[in-house]
């Protein structure tokens, strides 16, 4: 009896063993489709390429920077964001309704300043110009007094990309 029973789990097991076996031999491996990188990037209307990046200078980066920094918190940050920053009006109003009236931002460090790219643009008074793409990585504090807590100060990395506009040289 021991026996036909001991036969009867082996018959079972090496039935079901070549069906196990064959399952994993049929996964293929599919490549994930994606799209295709574009050699240069999108040029607003009438601005031409530059042959060659030249960097942006730290000071100019540092100078918008602290501009930024200064306006933050107040009604003059809403000029200085592009037109199509992502959810523009949403900062603007969490700032309006969310952050403290004296709340300042201070600038710790500014570091990884890195030009991505340029173009050559006609201005509004028909004078070339160039603007740069630019990535900077900055240290941040916000500063305030909270009436429960007494002064507050929370710190922060961010990447700001900048668009600086000077004269075509």
């Amino acid at each position: 009896m021991k026996t036909r029973l001991g036969l009867l789990r082996l018959l079972v097991f090496v039935s079901i063993l070549p069906s196990v076996a064959h399952a994993q031999e049929a996964r293929r491996l599919n490549r994930i489709p994606r799209p295709e990188a574009t050699a240069t990037p999108a040029l607003p209307p009438g601005a031409r390429a530059v042959t060659s990046i030249r960097p942006v200078s730290a000071a100019q980066v540092e100078a918008v920077v602290r501009e930024i920094a200064s306006a933050w918190n107040t009604p003059r940050l809403g000029p200085l964001l592009s037109a199509n920053f992502y959810d523009r009006s949403r900062l603007l109003d969490a700032l309006q309704t969310k952050v403290p009236r004296d709340a300042r931002l201070r600038v710790l460090g500014i570091q990884g300043v890195q030009t991505l790219s340029q173009y050559l643009q006609k201005g509004t008074a028909g004078k070339e110009q160039l603007v740069s793409r630019v990535s900077v990585t900055v240290q941040t504090q916000v500063e305030y007094n909270d009436p429960k807590a007494g002064f507050q100060r929370l710190e922060g990395t961010n990447e700001y990309i900048l668009l600086i506009t000077e004269p075509a040289a």
